[in-house]
């Protein structure tokens, strides 16, 4: 069947001059906040204005070639001339730590890997998480999302019941496994397995294909995004969208009320700055931007406390691979093309399976695995790149090797089985770091008010992303592959990492002394009283690792807060009678 999803965003043009509430992005946090808030009840419904910095994808311009996706990557890259700061991918190469998000309606939910997983009580108990706050506070919070965002299991077949013996990405992480007496687990991915006529928010939407693009786009229209779902929802229900809109700072207005100040841009090339009132902003622009917006804020004179900025977490990010061993794996992306021939070998949703390492003794030193696949936009590079990528190689019959190297090198079967990458496996890892990143704010000529840089000196050496990288060389040794390590990692020994999960920066605590703002997103003043109007809701609240993908819990946190803000506005209106 073909997708449907209606155009959600407005022409700048049509905007009012003042909104109850404005809202700064459009990730889990603004997306849900936006959804909650515009369904209200008739009686305290607010009016809801969403701004979102990139564009609107309609899924058939998903990129899906090499040239394609370097085209959208927002900041400067090679062979390109100047940026595109509407670019679908934000590549941000901070000082100590790469990192790698969305920038389009829907956010990062728009190229992450789908991954729901509620992280273990651990992670809220080392890292300054107030004591309301936990896996079991939280717990009706996570099942809201999971109504809207549909936790699925990949099935063996369509229709079928989950897998146990598939997919071949899964079995090449039980042989290591099995070598520790452990076992893997499916992983809950927020993904759509049959076709729906309409998916309960006036979208049609597909089933899975098992391509395997999910982190470049899905095509397709099975994957449940922010733009399938709560972004609909709002739409439906009156929150006006615009898109190419980027809040530069925030400005509190005598008597209550704020300026939200930035720029539009009606195209790549071009901006023109704005200033829109709003009685409550909601700042949802990541763990990168929403700090950010904060900082420039208080060159402004925004009397934020010191915590702004601090505790940002890369979440225990760390990558390894696995390359040219014994076995098919089947994790070649063919993207929405099923007259391609990788369709006879599907890889499935990006991340499938996951494999858990606990110890008893120390929660601290927990970390998890999980599959990748190749999406199609990156496969032909991947496949000509990786064969002179050197690394520790664990057996099996060079000639053998060689030829399938050069297979991927030639191109002239891509998706063939006995291809090298089609005999690699691509791991993410997660773990606990130490959260002592921080984001500050670096000016130059180009960027007068300041661009979010982060530094954290040290942040690789931790000893713990040893330990994950020892771990996967042992995961390519039981695969008879070539242990290729981190590349920014172990270039020069820079120990550079790169994290597709950021996290911190505008930290709970429980007062203006311990974080900088309190459980319900509310922002502390440098008084300790809060700013009253303003809220933080997205993952720059976490304040430290989560050793898991973060969106189940980012959105099960936006679930808890847009609760107590449509209870607040009750309470005002009832105030007000």
């Amino acid at each position: 069947m073909e997708p449907y999803v209606p155009t959600l965003s407005k022409d700048w043009s049509l905007r009012r001059d003042r909104y109850d509430f404005v809202i700064v992005g459009s990730g889990y946090g603004g997306s849900i906040m936006a959804a909650r808030l515009a369904s209200a009840d008739p009686l305290r419904k607010p009016s809801v204005c969403l701004l979102e910095r990139g564009k609107e994808w309609p899924l058939a311009q998903l990129p899906d070639t090499f040239d394609a996706f370097l085209a959208n990557v927002r900041g400067r890259v090679p062979f390109r001339n100047g940026e595109n700061p509407l670019g679908l991918y934000d590549i941000v190469n901070a000082t100590d730590i790469t990192v790698l998000k969305g920038n389009g309606l829907g956010g990062t939910s728009l190229v992450n890997a789908n991954v729901a997983i509620v992280p273990e009580d651990a992670a809220f108990q080392r890292s300054g998480w107030p004591a309301s706050l936990n896996a079991r506070s939280l717990a009706p919070f996570y099942a809201r999302a999971a109504g809207v965002l549909k936790l699925a299991k990949l099935p063996c077949t369509p229709g079928g019941a989950p897998c146990d013996q598939q997919p071949r990405k899964r079995l090449a992480l039980e042989k290591r496994a099995k070598q520790l007496g452990m076992h893997t687990e499916l992983c809950d991915v927020v993904v759509n397995f049959e076709d729906l006529a309409d998916n309960g928010f006036g979208v049609a939407q597909p089933k899975c294909t098992r391509c395997g693009d999910c982190i470049t786009g899905c095509r397709v229209g099975a994957k449940n995004t922010l733009y399938m779902n709560y972004l609909p929802w709002a739409w439906r229900n009156g929150a006006e969208i615009f898109t190419q809109t980027e809040v530069l700072w925030l400005e509190p207005v005598p008597g209550g009320g704020w300026l939200v100040h930035g720029v539009h841009r009606p195209d790549s090339d071009s901006s023109q700055p704005f200033a829109l009132k709003a009685a409550d902003v909601v700042l949802a622009a990541g763990a990168l931007n929403s700090p950010e917006i904060l900082l420039r804020s208080a060159a402004h004179g925004l009397p934020v406390t010191p915590h702004v900025g601090s505790s940002f977490s890369g979440n225990g990010d760390f990558f390894g691979i696995s390359y040219n061993g014994a076995d098919f794996l089947q994790v070649l992306g063919f993207g929405n093309h099923p007259e391609s021939p990788g369709a006879a070998y599907p890889p499935g949703p990006t991340i499938t399976t996951k494999l858990q390492y606990r110890s008893a003794s120390d929660p601290a030193t927990h970390f998890l695995f999980e599959d990748v696949s190749f999406p199609s936009a990156l496969r032909q590079n991947a496949q000509q790149l990786f064969p002179f990528l050197l690394g520790e190689d664990f057996g099996g019959d060079p000639a053998v090797k060689l030829r399938r190297e050069l297979l991927d090198i030639g191109q002239t079967a891509p998706f063939s089985p006995d291809g090298a990458l089609n005999h690699s496996m691509l791991y993410l890892a997660m773990a606990f770091d130490n959260a002592q990143g921080r984001i500050v704010l670096k000016t130059s000529h180009a960027e007068p008010e300041g661009k979010a840089d982060i530094v954290w000196h040290g942040a690789g050496t931790e000893p713990i992303f040893k330990t994950m990288d020892d771990e996967l060389r042992q995961h390519a040794r039981a695969l008879g592959g070539r242990f290729i390590e981190n590349p920014t990692w172990s270039f020069l020994g820079l120990k550079h990492l790169i994290t597709a999960h950021p996290l911190g920066g505008c930290p709970i605590g429980a007062d203006h002394t311990q974080g900088a703002a309190n459980q319900f997103g509310e922002v502390y003043a440098s008084d300790g009283s809060v700013l009253e109007g303003l809220l933080v809701v997205d993952g720059s609240l976490v304040p430290g690792a989560l050793a898991v993908n973060p969106l189940f819990t980012i959105s099960a946190l936006a679930e808890w807060i847009a609760e107590h803000q449509i209870r607040k506005l009750a309470g005002r209106l009832g105030g007000e009678t």
